[in-house]
């Protein structure tokens, strides 16, 4: 018999209040675009990878592609991108993110091929439970000492486990990303051998694209990282001033591009997640010194919106029973065996990775509300946007076909 709130969770999804990765009438997702670009590039695709084989003969395969991820471009910036621009013209395909709609496990998708799942990096905030550490996965430190992993004993063979797709990629491949993360953990497992071009403004990022395509006529993929939308619409939230000025900036840019690049490649822009805009009532902290603290094995992770809990055996019941009179009026609390029935994380099984790292338990929202692990006034807690739930506004991302 299903629990009260895997019931909830049914009908937010019967009533459209969310929306399931891959479920019911659901577009293609971020897997099947990976599995895509990875097949425009010459890795192959099975029997079941319709949707994928179908996503590449849209993208084409008669010219050289430049694959662009804006971090953050969710489909609700549709309506604001300016008249004229690319984002605007180009030939749009709805698809749906991965859960959680978060970079960490939409990046690591795009890598892989895989859904979360399978690949076990399922947030931003992963516990890595085999060295009993909780890392901010991407940038490779120790989530609160911000510590480099490896002064842990964590290497990115431990981090990133599943074989990146991308790094097979037979034919030629080079990446774009800012120089900051350019050679990150990531990053280079991401591409394996592949070459980069680091960039350090966007100006930069379209000479060195538009040298490579055209002054140098380089084939294959090319993929550029663009997480100037992504970074002020966290900061100020998705509608203000600053993150529609990121956006015309990017607009721009990959206009200038598509001008100089003049049909000499295929370029196909999509996204990894939405936004919401999160006010401060719905913000809600869950503090280090808190007494529900006592139930869990570690200090929650996963994202502030889908917190993920490692609770002690024995201890469930007392756990559940304090979550859910102080925070169930706006969350769900399900067990990881819930979530992985409800296929959460992509088809079943969960991998023993992505079990582990998940933990025991997560909670969802079907409102716009935030759980912030950390002392009043932390940094997250001045944020204006956030994602990682099934909202539309979160899971929706467009394909823009120029």
């Amino acid at each position: 018999m299903a629990s009260a709130d895997v019931e909830r969770v049914e009908r937010w999804f019967r009533e459209g209040d969310l929306l399931h990765p891959f479920e019911g009438d659901a577009p293609p997702s971020t897997v099947d675009l990976a599995r895509a670009i990875a097949s425009i590039g010459g890795a192959p695709l099975s029997d079941q990878d319709t949707r994928a084989a179908e996503l590449a003969e849209r993208i084409g395969r008669d010219r050289p592609l430049l694959f662009v991820l804006v971090d953050g471009l969710g489909c609700i910036f549709d309506e604001l991108a300016k008249p004229g621009g690319l984002l605007a013209g180009a030939e749009g395909i709805q698809l749906r993110s991965v859960f959680p709609s978060t970079t960490a496990a939409a990046l690591t998708t795009l890598a892989t091929g895989a859904w979360p799942a399978q690949h076990g990096v399922p947030a931003w905030y992963t516990h890595l439970h085999r060295h009993d550490i909780t890392a901010t996965i991407l940038p490779f430190v120790e989530r609160d000492s911000e510590r480099r992993l490896q002064e842990f004993g964590v290497q990115p063979e431990d981090a990133f486990v599943h074989p990146s797709r991308m790094a097979t990629i037979s034919g030629h491949l080079r990446t774009y990303h800012p120089r900051k993360i350019s050679d990150s953990e990531f990053t280079s497992y991401q591409r394996g051998v592949a070459a980069t071009d680091p960039y350090d403004h966007l100006r930069d990022a379209i000479g060195a694209v538009v040298s490579r395509l055209v002054d140098e006529e380089e084939t294959g993929i090319h993929y550029l990282y663009l997480p100037m939308v992504d970074s002020a619409a966290h900061r100020d939230g998705p509608d203000a001033p600053a993150t529609l000025r990121a956006l015309e900036a990017v607009d721009e840019a990959l206009s200038i591009i598509a001008e100089k690049v003049d049909g000499r490649a295929r370029i196909a822009v999509s996204a990894d997640h939405g936004e919401l805009n999160v006010t401060a009532a719905e913000k809600g902290l869950f503090l280090p010194d808190d007494e529900i603290i006592d139930e869990l094995h570690t200090p929650p992770h996963g994202e502030p919106r889908v917190p993920m809990f490692c609770v002690r055996s024995g201890r469930e019941d007392a756990f559940a029973g304090q979550f859910r009179e102080r925070w169930g009026r706006n969350w769900a609390l399900l067990t990881l065996e819930e979530a992985e029935e409800l296929q959460l994380f992509g088809p079943k099984p969960l991998s023993n990775l992505a079990a582990e790292r998940i933990g025991s338990h997560i909670a969802v929202s079907a409102t716009r509300n935030v759980l912030i692990y950390g002392e009043a006034g932390n940094r997250v807690s001045a944020l204006n946007g956030f994602h990682a739930g099934m909202r539309s506004e979160e899971m929706e991302i467009p394909l823009l076909l120029a």
